[in-house]
């Protein structure tokens, strides 16, 4: 093994946090090796939606948002608590902006203005939109090629077209208006049309469009990109990170580093050990993670002196899943539906068969209180809801009719569970028949006054974006449960990504045990404690922080560089 490689920047870990590492490298005229695990690039970055949270934005300004630094750390404050760490969070809501600019300004990724309240928006400091930020729609067919090395979304239609959700109502009702007619045949056309070419849909959007734009902005500024390579171990001289070994082309590779080694693998997600090493209190065996998320990173830099930080109120950023037995006998992890997800007409009870969250709440909370009212000592969580609220609106994996015209083969794989009664639905999901039925009858109450003592539903805008004013109930997001047959559907946690990991400070820097700082190494996005600390303020804020945290540690290593450029 020789040292047949050198490269200014070493960064392992092809998702956002990676990816971006790379673009601020090469941008600025260094040389960069990136080198992925798998095939393909972009990590759980390619299943997801790729929002990022970045107050105070460009684009916030333009839209003439109300908001500012003060006010965000006013949110921030109340959301995280003891966790409140003052030096990342200025860290973070100073670079922020001019991490997204950099990324524009030099590369294809380009941003747009969500519509997206903060979570907690009642809250002191939060705001009705401007923090979250979305990839712009992206023409696959532009990389040629290299449109097969983007990691494959999660959701799709007729085997492999990407949709949004602002197009879900189109496609669910397509004769409703000539607009919705048209956009169906456009879109179902221009897919017929890329598959004459491609292995699916080449209109991408969400994590697709980022990562796409990126690797075609890597490609002209001629970056070295490493597929099938994972790394094996850091190298560490004298104290300092000076590159690693990877598997490169089949053999086993030392690649020095001259700015830095940037770790960004993804985290501990799909690693059963470094589960229940690293989240005690909140065991959990179902993750939407990539499998390659191992702990790679993670695991050799603690090996070279990286200390971990467990300072978290929960290890992982959390949304509620269901279990599909497929007819192979393999079992689907079904993410959170959108059509359903918090909607007028559903409850979410837990063993007792009481409420124990707002079910119009994010996707985190739910799974926050799924953990704090007894799970996984005991699994009887479930959403309750009429038959007709699935015809209407679907269910996890289950589309609204006509896409589903008959729930018998859910009904039959034990995927739901049917009662004509709520007394019969509790005794087939082995809940208090008294306790389901007393629990629905004040929900029912609730609906009729239009106010939830217990949990607040509809109270909050972020609430609101799931109601239904068409309804014209006294709280579009209270919706009586009161005609059978009623349904069931069993729900447990699952990781959308780790919030523990390896301790670095404000710079990205990997710490060790005095919380000095290991020169030459960094680590961004999963691999890193979040500074959200496992709490959720608002959609973006897991690729939001990789994506700033990649632009922090490639300014650190360069002015360390310039500054002892010995």
């Amino acid at each position: 093994m020789s040292n047949d490689i050198t490269t200014d920047f070493l960064i392992i870990g092809s998702g956002a946090a990676g990816i971006c590492a790379a673009l601020y490298g090469t941008s600025a005229g260094y040389s960069v090796m990136l080198c992925e695990r798998a095939s393909k690039i972009g990590g759980t970055t390619a299943l997801s939606n790729a929002m990022i949270w970045v107050p105070c934005s460009d684009h916030a300004i333009a839209a003439g948002i109300d908001d500012s630094l003060d006010q965000v750390r006013t949110y921030l404050r109340g959301e995280l608590g003891n966790y409140y760490n003052e030096d990342k969070v200025d860290a973070y809501l100073k670079n922020g902006p001019k991490a997204v600019q950099a990324i524009e300004k030099h590369s294809q990724v380009k941003f747009e203005l969500a519509s997206a309240p903060d979570y907690h928006s009642n809250r002191p400091g939060a705001v009705d939109k401007g923090r979250a930020l979305s990839p712009a729609p992206f023409d696959g067919r532009r990389l040629g090629k290299d449109f097969d090395l983007i990691g494959d979304p999660i959701r799709v239609v007729l085997g492999g077209m990407m949709i949004t959700s602002s197009e879900i109502k189109y496609f669910l009702k397509p004769l409703q208006s000539a607009t919705a007619l048209l956009h169906v045949l456009r879109r179902v056309s221009r897919y017929l049309m890329d598959r004459l070419k491609f292995s699916r849909g080449t209109e991408l959007s969400g994590g697709n469009a980022f990562l796409a734009a990126a690797l075609l902005s890597l490609r002209e500024f001629k970056a070295e990109l490493a597929t099938n390579c994972p790394m094996k171990e850091l190298i560490v001289e004298n104290d300092r990170a000076t590159g690693a070994v990877v598997s490169y082309k089949g053999s086993d590779t030392r690649v020095q580093a001259r700015y830095g080694v940037i770790l960004a693998t993804g985290g501990f997600a799909a690693n059963p050990e470094l589960r229940a090493k690293m989240g005690a209190k909140h065991q959990h065996d179902v993750t939407l993670c990539v499998a390659d998320n191992q702990g790679d990173g993670i695991n050799a830099a603690r090996k070279a002196g990286g200390m971990l930080d467990l300072n978290v109120s929960s290890p992982g950023f959390w949304t509620p899943v269901s279990r599909l037995k497929e007819k192979d006998g393999s079992t689907a992890i079904v993410p959170y539906g959108w059509l359903d997800r918090g909607r007028p007409g559903v409850i979410a009870i837990d063993p007792n068969g009481k409420r124990f969250v707002n079910e119009s709440n994010s996707y985190h909370d739910i799974c926050v209180g799924l953990f704090d009212h007894g799970y996984p000592d005991d699994e009887r969580f479930f959403f309750i809801c009429e038959e007709a609220f699935v015809k209407k609106r679907g269910m996890g994996a289950i589309l609204p009719w006509p896409w589903t015209p008959s729930l018998g083969s859910y009904l039959r794989h034990g995927y739901i569970q049917r009662g004509e009664t709520l007394a019969a639905l509790a005794e087939k999901i082995n809940i208090n028949p008294g306790a389901l039925e007393a629990t629905v009858n004040q929900h029912n109450q609730n609906v009729h006054s239009g106010q939830d003592p217990d949990f607040g539903r509809g109270e909050s805008a972020f609430n609101r974006t799931l109601g239904d004013p068409s309804l014209g109930l006294k709280n579009p997001n209270l919706g009586e449960i009161k005609k059978g047959p009623f349904i069931a559907l069993r729900i447990v946690p699952g990781t959308l990504g780790t919030a523990s990991g390896l301790k670095t400070d404000e710079k990205a820097r990997v710490l060790k045990e005095d919380d000095s700082p290991i020169p030459g190494l960094y680590a961004c996005g999963n691999d890193a404690t979040s500074m959200m600390a496992g709490i959720y303020p608002g959609a973006g804020i897991t690729i939001g922080p990789a994506i700033v945290s990649a632009y922090l540690a490639v300014e650190d290593a360069k002015a360390a560089a310039h500054a002892d450029p010995g």
